[in-house]
């Protein structure tokens, strides 16, 4: 006899969903997640529809999330507001498909626009000049219709105001991928990646619980550990 999950079920709506990550190994160990995505770039959505299609999982067209309502309990969305031109109808939407007691983990990166140029090493040039080039043509792809080649920097006022304007407020914030463990990371052995991942993740709780501070302003934000971890996470409510 198999026994139903206890657990009720949890509509996740994942907005921006690329090629889907670790959804399938999620699904499968978290059958009570009923998941909902939405991916704008076409190519990446074929490949997140192959994907899923073993799976209950629902794939969004661009006419679903204009007209259907998610009610999600969660919307998640990781690295993508820094590539949205209109991040004011961006939010909007997520407002919309947002359940009433529900809570929307948006994610945004400033890892993109970050440069260390290595005098001694030739090799990271290259890669270096290219994202301080893109950093400044960014602005200019919408008006030749490349939006997949768009990414601008968002500062902590301009989220501010975009929480405001949408209808959010925030309900808790944290800062992490600090640099060095970044980095580190991908010197470990496969067999200890994930002892690895939560020893960051516990550093990063630490630094975010009992050092944080603000200060100068610094690539538009005062906290201090922006200028070490440059993905920052808010967990917004509705007003």
């Amino acid at each position: 006899m198999v026994l139903a999950d206890p657990r009720p079920k949890l509509v996740v709506f994942d907005y921006g969903a690329g090629r889907g990550g670790d959804w399938p190994v999620i699904l499968e160990k978290h059958p009570h997640i009923e998941l909902v995505c939405y991916e704008p770039d076409a190519g990446s959505a074929a490949v997140l529809r192959d994907r899923l299609k073993s799976t209950p999982a629902r794939v969004l067209s661009d006419d679903e999330l204009a007209s259907d309502t998610v009610s999600a309990d969660c919307i998640v969305s990781f690295s993508v507001l820094e590539h949205v031109c209109d991040k004011l109808a961006y939010m909007r939407h997520a407002q919309r498909h947002l359940a009433v007691d529900g809570t929307f983990y948006l994610n945004y990166d400033d890892g993109h626009f970050r440069t260390a140029l290595d005098l001694d090493e030739f090799r990271g040039w290259g890669a270096n000049l290219a994202v301080a080039l893109q950093n400044r043509l960014a602005a200019l792809w919408p008006h030749v219709n490349r939006t997949d080649r768009y990414q601008a920097r968002i500062s902590s006022a301009v989220m501010r105001d975009l929480v405001q304007a949408s209808g959010f407020v925030v309900a808790d914030d944290r800062y992490e991928n600090l640099t060095a463990f970044k980095n580190l990371a991908k010197t470990i052995e496969h067999a200890r990646q994930q002892e690895f991942t939560r020893f960051w993740l516990s550093v990063e709780d630490d630094l975010n619980n009992k050092f944080r501070t603000n200060g100068d302003d610094r690539m538009g934000d005062t906290v201090n550990l922006w200028r070490e971890m440059a993905s920052r996470s808010l967990a917004l409510r509705h007003a």
